[in-house]
């Protein structure tokens, strides 16, 4: 039990906090700077001076720095070291330096010059500025996207309703063949990859029905308003059922009416590939109970082309069958019994229940208040 109460919990400490680790990027746009060395009770330089105080006021992303050389030994010393690095001599003030630029003396030729250069850089700057918002933007964009889906896949891959499925088919396994480990292990694997393979193409199709819909009726601005409502209406059915568990549970368990179907289906496996054959079609009878999470992120996703929308899904059900692999290898190496790993499902319905429901929850609220 205590191998399996540690297999869980770091399955789904580890989704969450992959889920919750994206970073928002933000860009700092430093201000222009302008350096004047000038000398006391020079005319020329007390022109420059106001030129530039003008110029301040005209575009405010400039930074004006002034240096006195005349009756500051140290301003003298950085006027020459600035004077080096641009390579010219330090025998006249004013002389006005902006980037790898400099202006010596000044009259009104010089400040046309000044205010020519400053234009075609501020120029430039802006639209580097452009492409690196478009750049940053896209990148959050995709980062929001990644939290949302590992959020949902979270939710549910702790859905009590695959697992329950999977420990019916290890169970008719061994009935079947109880000395067989081997058998456990290839049906346990057969019964997810069919789940990843149906899943994958269910996300496809809702997908492009949410792409179909918002052409034909125009809810694309809603969408994520409409989707942010349905995870809260999960959320709270979820945490509802940690207050007051009853089986069978609206959207978030197989309904009870299905569920002797299912065991029928399932008591009939004799070997993995049968298992693999009745994984594509019991995909059905669980969507009832894991298609609401699927929904909101085919939702989310739909705004993408189909092609790019494609490794989002593939994230998303490799998470949804980690608990279940988890279970498979379990019971394959002996850590635990299948009935154990029943019997801690049972016993901690309610708390699955309770962590999918916050997740999804806080998530929806997100979403409503454009958060994320």
């Amino acid at each position: 039990m205590k191998n399996i109460k540690k297999i869980f919990l770091f399955t789904i400490l580890g989704a969450i906090f992959a889920a919750f680790s994206s970073a928002f990027f933000a860009f700092a746009q430093e201000n222009l700077k302008i350096y004047l060395f000038y000398g006391k009770g020079c005319p020329h330089c007390l022109k420059a001076d106001k030129f530039l105080s003008e110029l301040k006021e005209k575009h405010p992303k400039i930074e004006i720095e002034k240096y006195e050389v005349y009756f500051h030994p140290e301003n003298l010393e950085l006027f020459k070291k600035f004077c080096s690095e641009h390579k010219t001599q330090a025998n006249a003030v004013p002389m006005i330096f902006i980037k790898d630029k400099y202006f010596k003396g000044f009259g009104k030729e010089t400040g046309r010059e000044i205010e020519k250069y400053l234009q075609s850089y501020l120029s430039r700057e802006n639209i580097v500025n452009k492409e690196k918002e478009t750049k940053t933007s896209k990148t959050s964009s995709q980062k929001l996207t990644l939290t949302k889906i590992l959020s949902l896949a979270v939710v549910d891959s702790i859905n009590p309703c695959a697992m329950a499925v999977l420990t019916l088919i290890l169970i008719a396994i061994l009935t079947y063949n109880p000395a067989s480990k081997k058998n456990v292990l290839l049906a346990g694997l057969y019964f997810v990859g069919s789940v990843f393979i149906m899943y994958l193409i269910y996300g496809l199709v809702i997908i492009k029905f949410f792409q179909i819909i918002q052409v034909l009726s125009g809810i694309r601005p809603y969408l994520y308003k409409i989707l942010g409502g349905m995870a809260i209406l999960l959320g709270i059915l979820n945490i509802k059922d940690f207050i007051k568990y009853k089986p069978g549970g609206f959207l978030t368990e197989m309904p009870l009416f299905l569920r002797p179907k299912v065991k029928k289906i399932i008591s009939g496996i004799a070997s993995p590939k049968g298992a693999f054959g009745v994984g594509i079609f019991v995909t059905l009878f669980l969507l009832p109970c894991t298609i609401g999470p699927y929904i909101i992120a085919g939702g989310i996703l739909s705004v993408l082309k189909v092609l790019k929308s494609l490794p989002y899904l593939l994230l998303y059900n490799l998470i949804f069958i980690l608990p279940m692999l988890a279970i498979t290898l379990l019971v394959y190496f002996g850590l635990s019994k299948i009935e154990d790993i029943s019997g801690w499902k049972e016993k901690n319905i309610r708390y699955l229940h309770l962590t999918a429901g916050i997740i999804i929850l806080g998530l929806g609220i997100l979403i409503i208040f454009g958060l994320v």
